[in-house]
């Protein structure tokens, strides 16, 4: 038997970065575990990829994977009512795992529970209000603004999730000038969420990149959005302000691997620049997560972060 043949975008998947994906374990089922998603995505020389759960944290799972394996599997926390929603103490435990980056309120948040064709609780009673970040007058909670605060001291990531994109916009607001950096805005071509792009504008003019999920594009999210969308939003905010990622991993769709490759051929046809697919695929996401330089195995596990979130030594 002969060799398979290379795949034309073998070159854009080398260097990428998936920065939101699910794996099992986990209270949903999942297509692949932590160590198999991630030797899959190592095998097909990508940098890294972000694994997120809605019930409870990731980053002691990723630590394991990068010790076993050396490869870069990231992690967090997802500040749902699991882990106690705006729980600053929950933030800064996963300090200890090396975590990367923390979700606000995705399943549980208010906004998710009024708007979402899905909900995730068995009674209406136990879906009541859900997790907000404002209250009444409008203005950030001090549960939220204890939040920020620990995730500026830890130097993470902090992605959007679920909420509604007036309450990300007016986080984001507030995080920068707390001394956070990084933001990331889920899926926010979601049925529930259905940014403008006056909306993405905005919110990327305060500093957050996009994140378009190529699962908007499947039946499992109501056919939410189209790649001809995608390419319009990135018009709209530029590719420097846009990441392409899957949010992967529902036993209902393709593996994440197959859905990543494929959003990659698809921005292709609608014309999309190999330059900008970059840009958005590898470029974007190293910045957003300190994958600066790519660490020789033989220095894994206790000297990683000497390569991968130093940036005085670059």
């Amino acid at each position: 038997m002969g060799q398979s043949q290379p795949d034309p975008i073998d070159h854009l998947v080398s260097g990428a970065v998936d920065t939101h994906m699910h794996t099992a374990p986990g209270a949903f089922p999942r297509q692949d575990t932590d160590f198999s998603a991630a030797r899959k995505a190592k095998e097909h020389d990508m940098r890294a990829i972000v694994t997120k759960n809605h019930h409870f944290e990731t980053a002691s799972r990723a630590k394991n994977v990068r010790d076993e394996l050396g490869f870069d599997l990231l992690g967090g926390i997802t500040l749902n009512e699991w882990v106690g929603g705006l729980n600053h103490h929950a933030v800064d435990g996963i300090a200890n795992f090396d975590a990367d980056i923390v979700w606000m309120p995705s399943i549980t948040s208010a906004h998710h529970l009024e708007n979402a064709a899905v909900q995730m609780f068995e009674t209406e009673e136990e879906a009541k209000g859900g997790i907000t970040v404002l209250n009444e007058d409008g203005n950030l909670t001090e549960p939220t603004l204890d939040v920020l605060d620990s995730i500026a001291e830890h130097g993470f990531v902090i992605g959007l999730s679920h909420l509604s994109p007036e309450e990300a916009i007016a986080l984001v607001d507030a995080a920068t000038d707390r001394g956070v950096e990084e933001f990331l805005v889920q899926h926010p071509h979601a049925n529930f969420l259905n940014y403008s792009h006056e909306q993405m504008q905005t919110i990327t003019d305060l500093g957050a990149t996009l994140e378009f999920h190529y699962i908007c594009t499947t039946e499992m999210m109501g056919n939410a959005a189209t790649v001809g969308d995608f390419v319009s939003a990135v018009d709209a905010v530029g590719p420097e302000n846009a990441v392409m990622a899957t949010d992967g991993g529902a036993t209902a769709n393709p593996p994440a691997m197959e859905q990543f490759k494929q959003f990659i051929r698809d921005m292709l046809a609608e014309g999309v620049p190999e330059s900008d697919i970059r840009t958005m695929t590898t470029e974007n996401p190293k910045r957003i997560f300190d994958l600066v330089l790519s660490p020789p195995p033989s220095l894994y596990p206790a000297d990683r972060y000497l390569f991968t979130r130093s940036a005085e030594l670059c």
